[in-house]
């Protein structure tokens, strides 16, 4: 099978999309760039729900199609429809019992309307497929009672887990969260779809219920009731299997939609957590306030220190420098010519307190030239008193300065100031930058609905716990299949010991010989294609991933993985040097882990022969350089139609291949990311995925995104 082209009405985000899928032998790729959120995945639902139905949507057909848009506009319904174009090769007769391979080209197309409910649900109606086939003559509608039978025969629903996927859920086989069993049973159910052994495993209940109908019907007087205890017996393990099957299943289901809900909680909480987390901001606005209490608190001292370089001596000596100096000198020369120290007055006092001067003459008070001489005295005094004071003053400040020194001191006292100013400055800008960050988080702590970020934190709490339910129930449905199977087997054998003896003229045990007999010969057969077709598959699953990732098992000694295997017991392992065995979860890079579930997948396809479209959305994440293109050129050379959705970043670095092997390239883009992402106002007023013939290589004004702004 191969698609030829799809077009999707109406279905959710995807209003009216049209696309089309490269045919060409030659470049047999396409490749539909779209960003996240632009209805890949989106695109994927509506091309299963086109094929199967309802019974393919996520949660069991719990689904809406409704576009949430229109809901807010309050229409009642809305017309869903997706169509599907594709080529078959089927079997033709020629006549004679001669017969061909012929390739055939159908549309299906798939309608309902659907209504949606105030509780936010959905109801839809009746939505049979209907296909035509497409001749050169026009089309003709196929019979109702065929359409299930070319849909199975084109691409069996059993494997749509297999043809539909992506990069994520592609690691289901090895993801750490699901149990061994769990894990085992799904590359089981894989092998056993894609090889068709799931018909044998019909076939054989079907015989085993021919075989139990006739061992109810043997009539002996002797054993007649031992093996009717025993078929009752067999009866009811296979019921108890069979139910707790059912609900395994069931329990997978929940798993998988609880993990998703939560996978979208963790979205919610992360995508609020980017404007703050309120508790991390208070913690941040607490220690800013310490931050910059501390800061004042410098600055006081850097400012206290500056006032105190400005009032210092070594201030003053460096402004008055020049005129120390001459101060310095004029004062020098007074002391060299012996003026200074002079003092007039005290000599002067003195000599009136004597009765002789010291040059010998009469001071005494007695006679008239004495009185004149001491009035004389008396008038020096007073003439000397004002130069004394000049003289003690230019004394003093002789004996202060002739010992302080000028030399350097401006350099000395610039450069402290220099140094203290520095420290100012910092001490300011680092206490502006607190005030503002301190600022920005109240504002943040002020807009932040902390309410609602707890809420989201007890709804994620409340999927662990029904999460850890349903593993639970997983496990212990797991373990009762198990022992009930160990104990069908032994009645069995109890049964077929009982049946031994039984009368060989009884028609019915005859023919319960021949039921289980056959029963045998089915079980024999799908054992041994269970063990050829996975040995099989093991080999091309390890061809495959080591070419992926670059690896020679036999050449490099320096080479970390050797070889990948699937064992008897249906375990992915991987191996390192010596043999030592590695778990594929924890031991291998997101790059390797993704590669060897793409691998498995294509050794499927590869074994079972079948010609279908391998359709992968982000298949390239967390992949680089040499092992992003090594995987993305093995997945177009063993796949006979690979569609591939890849993001901007998942398309850089391997344009040259898609320039080699793209039949078809074009982009999807969701509207709604404008502003944010958009570089241009988009032309249409409404919500849904849009399309252009852009490549790879190009934009348009539809499709030009902008990068992420930087802060």
């Amino acid at each position: 099978m191969k698609l030829i082209s799809a077009s999707i009405n109406n279905f959710r985000l995807l209003k009216s999309l049209d696309l089309n899928f490269s045919t060409d032998e030659k470049k047999s790729l396409t490749v539909i760039r779209a960003a996240n959120e632009t209805g890949k995945t989106t695109c994927q639902t509506a091309l299963m729900w086109c094929l199967y139905g309802s019974k393919a949507l996520p949660n069991k057909g719990d689904y809406s199609l409704f576009p949430s848009d229109e809901i807010g506009k309050g229409k009642e319904e809305v017309d869903v429809s997706v169509e599907i174009d594709f080529e078959l090769d089927q079997v033709v007769g020629l006549g004679k019992g001669n017969h061909t391979l012929a390739r055939s080209t159908y549309r299906l197309s798939r309608v309902c309307v659907e209504k949606p409910t105030r509780k936010g649900e959905a109801r839809r109606s009746a939505e049979a497929p209907a296909l035509w086939k497409i001749t050169s003559q026009g089309t003709e509608r196929v019979l109702q009672s065929e359409v299930a039978g070319i849909i199975e025969n084109a691409l069996p629903e059993s494997l749509k887990g297999v043809y539909f996927t992506d990069g994520d859920s592609a690691m289901s086989f090895i993801e750490a969260a699901a149990t061994q069993g769990v894990k085992r049973k799904r590359v089981t159910n894989a092998i056993e779809a894609l090889l068709g052994l799931n018909v044998l495993e019909r076939t054989i209940k079907h015989l085993s219920g021919i075989a139990s109908k006739f061992s109810q019907e043997i009539d002996n007087k002797d054993y007649a009731a031992d093996l009717e205890k025993l078929n009752d017996a067999v009866g009811s393990h296979e019921e108890d299997i069979e139910q707790w099957q059912e609900k395994l299943e069931n329990a997978e289901v929940e798993i998988k939609k609880i993990r998703k809900e939560l996978s979208g909680k963790e979205k919610q909480i992360e995508d609020s957590l980017k404007l703050g987390d309120k508790d991390a901001l208070l913690r941040r606005r607490t220690d800013l306030e310490k931050r910059s209490l501390r800061a004042e608190e410098t600055l006081k001292s850097t400012y206290k220190s500056i006032n105190l370089t400005i009032s210092s001596e070594v201030c003053s000596r460096a402004v008055l420098k020049s005129h120390i100096e001459v101060a310095k000198s004029l004062l020098n020369s007074m002391s060299k010519s012996k003026q200074l120290p002079k003092v007039n007055v005290p000599i002067l006092e003195e000599l009136l307190d004597r009765d002789f001067c010291f040059c010998g003459a009469n001071l005494k008070d007695d006679t008239t030239e004495c009185s004149v001489r001491r009035a004389s005295i008396s008038k020096t005094i007073e003439a000397s008193r004002e130069s004394d004071i000049e003289q003690e003053a230019a004394s003093s400040l002789f004996y202060q300065v002739r010992s302080i020194s000028t030399d350097g001191v401006a350099d000395d006292w610039i450069e402290t100031y220099t140094q203290q100013s520095k420290v100012l400055m910092n001490v300011q800008s680092d206490l502006s930058g607190l005030q503002k960050e301190r600022e920005s988080i109240e504002s943040t702590i002020n807009e932040i609905d902390d309410s609602h970020l707890q809420k989201l934190r007890e709804q994620r709490d409340g999927l662990n716990a029904a999460l850890q339910k349903q593993n639970s129930v997983q496990a212990s449905k797991m373990t009762q299949i198990d022992a009930s199977k160990i104990r069908l087997k032994e009645v069995e054998e109890d049964r077929e010991k009982v049946r031994r003896k039984l009368g060989k003229t009884n028609l019915s045990a005859g023919n319960w010989d021949i039921a289980n007999a056959v029963k045998n010969v089915f079980d024999g057969v799908v054992d041994v294609l269970r063990k050829e077709e996975l040995q099989k598959v093991s080999a091309e699953m390890n061809r495959i991933f080591l070419a992926m990732i670059g690896a020679d098992s036999a050449n490099s000694d320096l080479s970390l993985i050797r070889k990948a295997e699937l064992t008897d017991e249906f375990d992915i392992v991987v191996y390192g040097p010596n043999g030592h065995q590695l778990n594929p979860d924890q031991d291998l890079n997101g790059a390797s882990r993704r590669a060897i579930t793409l691998a498995f997948i294509l050794a499927l396809t590869k074994v079972s022969e079948v010609e279908a479209p391998n359709i992968i959305d982000t298949p390239l994440g967390m992949m680089a350089g040499y092992v992003k293109q090594s995987v993305l050129l093995r997945t177009i050379e063993e796949g006979t139609q690979v569609i591939l959705f890849l993001t901007h970043d998942e398309i850089r670095g391997v344009e040259e291949i898609l320039d080699k092997y793209a039949g078809t390239v074009f982009t999807l883009t969701n509207p709604g990311h404008y502003p944010k992402m958009l570089a241009n106002k988009p032309s249409v007023n409404e919500s849904g995925v849009v399309r252009c013939d852009c490549n790879h290589h190009e934009i348009c004004v539809i499709c030009e995104r902008k990068g992420a702004e930087v802060v």
